[in-house]
């Protein structure tokens, strides 16, 4: 599975102690909420939800992109038609 945080530019990244293309872990062993649902990792072991998430989005301009919508969205808690969020093939 695919999924990685991708920032417009490196300098933005290398202020948040990232890589302009992030891949985020998919933790499934460690359970999000009482559903189950995956947890998302920045490199840091830093967990990433869906403030998290807008956050890099609305301040930074990053999007998400994923080969798993469903997954990444169950685990993130954000809806499938989340602006910056990008299916991938």
């Amino acid at each position: 599975m695919k999924a990685r945080l991708i920032f417009p530019d490196a300098e933005t990244a290398k202020k948040l102690d990232l890589e302009q293309v992030t891949e985020l872990e998919c933790n499934e062993a460690y359970c999000a909420t009482s559903h189950g649902y995956p947890v998302f990792l920045l490199p840091n072991e830093e967990m990433i939800d869906c403030q998290k998430f807008r956050q890099f989005r609305d301040e930074y301009g990053a999007r998400l992109e994923t080969d798993c919508l469903t997954k990444v969205c169950l685990g993130i808690g954000i809806p499938r038609n989340e602006p910056g969020l990008v299916e991938i093939k």
